[in-house]
């Protein structure tokens, strides 16, 4: 696996099926501002509330053939292992990356567990061999994150910033780190560990 963050903003995503796994799997989709196509004959009230708010487009009928094109990631959440493995195929054939809800054959990516604190993201796979250790083990690390997490990440951030600006070459900017970041750092590990 290569781990990797991508950037979803504005970028047509499609997710066939409109079940609660679905509507999990959206969420995700829309906290990254993705442009979110859903294909389903049915779906789930929070489905449906998000069509009749515009936050997704919804095509409300069975998937088809041909249903991927303009698309550049797919969730397959049908319920249906014949519906999902029909987007499978035509999501390779594209070279879409694709993700088959429960079924880790059928998947050109994963979607990892997710702990997020502001800026901080930490993303846990098992390649889709053991979810439920996936999400255990956010769990743990969530409830290892301290109140005030946000606020001195911001710190982290405003003095990159200013040793960015004020850094004139590599080797200066090395002893800025050192003196003004590294400081900050260890504060936050301290704190994550309980000290």
């Amino acid at each position: 696996m290569y781990p990797i963050f991508l950037k979803l903003d504005r970028v047509p995503c499609l997710v066939v099926g409109a079940g609660q796994v679905a509507a999990r799997k959206l969420g995700s989709l829309l906290a990254a501002s993705a442009l979110v196509t859903v294909v389903a004959p049915e779906a789930v009230p929070e489905i449906r509330r998000l069509a009749r708010e515009g936050r997704i487009a919804w095509r409300e009928r069975p998937y088809r053939p041909g249903e991927l094109e303009g698309f550049r990631l797919v969730i397959a959440a049908s319920g249906s292992g014949e519906v999902n493995r029909q987007v499978f195929e035509e999501a390779a054939r594209l070279g879409v990356p694709v993700n088959t809800v429960d079924d880790p054959e059928h998947c050109s990516f994963f979607v990892p567990a997710v702990v997020r604190r502001g800026p901080l993201t930490l993303a846990i796979s098992t390649s889709g061999t053991a979810p439920y250790l996936s999400r255990r083990l956010r769990e743990h690390l969530e409830s290892r994150l301290y109140p005030g997490l946000e606020e001195d990440l911001a710190e982290v951030r405003e003095a990159r910033a200013r040793i960015n600006d004020t850094a004139a070459d590599g080797a200066q900017k090395k002893v800025l780190v050192a003196r003004e970041l590294e400081p900050l750092v260890e504060q936050i590990l301290r704190r994550l560990e309980g000290r």
